[in-house]
């Protein structure tokens, strides 16, 4: 069963697509620290994520 529908980080064990990230205020601005330098942008282009099931693997390891 998808854990999505259990509730909790579902992001986490099931992983996320290629998303943007935007800042939450309209006109807003995202901040970042890249190499020491500030940098400033209106949106981010995050490449998602693997999933992580590490609750099945801990059950199956009887961790």
């Amino acid at each position: 069963m998808p854990v999505r529908k259990l509730g909790g980080p579902s992001y986490v064990l099931d992983g996320t697509q290629p998303h943007l990230i935007r800042p939450r205020r309209r006109n807003g601005v995202l901040r970042f620290v890249v190499d020491g330098q500030v940098v400033y942008s209106a949106y981010a282009r995050h490449p998602g994520t693997r999933p992580n099931n590490f609750l099945a693997r801990a059950l199956r390891l009887g961790r």
